[in-house]
Parts: structure tokens; C-alpha cells; sequence
């Protein structure tokens, strides 16, 4: 029996989510393309630098009438990759938060 350490398991999840971000790019984006819309992908999930325990940062740029379906879309996504989601909408975020994730977001539309 191979005796697996805790810095090794941390790693490995650190991984699956990186790799699970990286697969549902396309899926949020052609989603976002067909309802007018855009996902704003934040923090260490736009980055490329999900730890073991990082969540997925997303806000959502759609209109009133499509956002809580597309709020459902993301939580779907990522709870079918096993990932915790932060959605907030665009239109919930002040200038200052904005200013401060700025240099982070990649934008999936």
C-alpha cells in the first residue's frame, strides 16, 4: 500500500480543479454567447492558480431576465466538476472591488 502524504494530496486537487476550470471555459462561454450575456471569471480561477481549496469567482453579466438562469448554469457546471462557486452579479459590485480584480478577470462570452 502506497502511503500518500497530505502535501501530495493537497497538489493533486490543487490539479483537478485547475484542469476542471480549464473545461468549463467553453462550456460558460458558448452558454453566455446564446443568452447575451458574459461570465467575468476572477481571482485564482483566471489566474491559473487554483489551490486545493480555492472556489470558482464569477460574476455575471447578463440581462435581467436571463440572469438567475444563468446563476443556475454556473453552480450546475460546477457542481458537476466537483467546484464551489462565488457568483455575484456585475451589477452588485462597486467601483473599488472592481478597480481591485480588474487586472484578474477574463471575460467568457
Amino acid at each position: 500500500m502506497r502511503i500518500v502524504k497530505l502535501a501530495e494530496r493537497k497538489a493533486e486537487e490543487a490539479a483537478r480543479r485547475s484542469h476542471a476550470v480549464a473545461g468549463m471555459r467553453e462550456a460558460l462561454a458558448a452558454y453566455a454567447r446564446h443568452h447575451g450575456g458574459r461570465f467575468l471569471l476572477f481571482g485564482s480561477a483566471a489566474r491559473g492558480g487554483m489551490r486545493y481549496h480555492s472556489d470558482v469567482d464569477i460574476l455575471l453579466d447578463f440581462p435581467a431576465a436571463e440572469q438567475a438562469a444563468a446563476w443556475r448554469f454556473v453552480e450546475g457546471t460546477c457542481g458537476e466538476q466537483g467546484l464551489e462557486a462565488d457568483i455575484m452579479p456585475l451589477a452588485w459590485c462597486d467601483s473599488r472591488f472592481l478597480d481591485h480584480i480588474r487586472p484578474d478577470i477574463v471575460v467568457l462570452a
